[in-house]
């Protein structure tokens, strides 16, 4: 459980969660404005990556390993060890309702022409999602492929 996937994880959350707890109270400044988008286009492209390389990894894998679209980006079923998949949950968790209760605080008092950048958070649950898939990619336990009688070809997915 003491990968660097994890602590990514983690430690992204946390940007994102402190970024918010910031900008909040200073919605109305442009600074603040600022960083919570920033930090939200950081995380979302860090999560896009993930998933898009834990997908690929997750076809090349399919070949000989029965790997849902649930098992790689939720951890359901025996892909993780339970600890880990609380975290990584959580930690997901953390992110939607961060999300969630930021783009809601953003929207009030705004008039009809301001940015209410508190919004971008919403995009940083893919992070979550990404790290999940990343983290099963790399590490997830992944059943033999339930159809023995198609065989894998030698071609390798890049």
């Amino acid at each position: 459980m003491n990968s660097r996937l994890v602590r990514a994880n983690l430690f992204g959350t946390l940007v994102f969660v402190v970024a918010l707890a910031v900008a909040v109270p200073f919605k109305a400044h442009r600074w603040a404005q600022v960083l919570v988008v920033a930090v939200s286009l950081v995380l979302f492209a860090a999560g896009v990556a993930c998933s898009l390389w834990a997908y690929a990894r997750a076809l090349d894998l399919s070949r000989v390993r029965e790997v849902g679209v649930a098992n790689l980006f939720l951890l359901t079923g025996a892909t993780a060890p339970t600890p880990l998949k609380r975290l990584m949950s959580v930690a997901w968790a953390v992110q939607i309702i961060a999300a969630i209760i930021g783009a809601s605080i953003g929207v009030s008092g705004l008039e009809k022409s301001q940015l209410n950048a508190l919004a971008f958070g919403v995009l940083v649950p893919m992070f979550g999602i990404g790290m999940n898939g990343a983290w099963a990619a790399r590490y997830g336990s992944f059943g033999p492929r339930v159809d023995p009688g198609s065989t894998p070809s030698n071609g390798k997915i890049r």
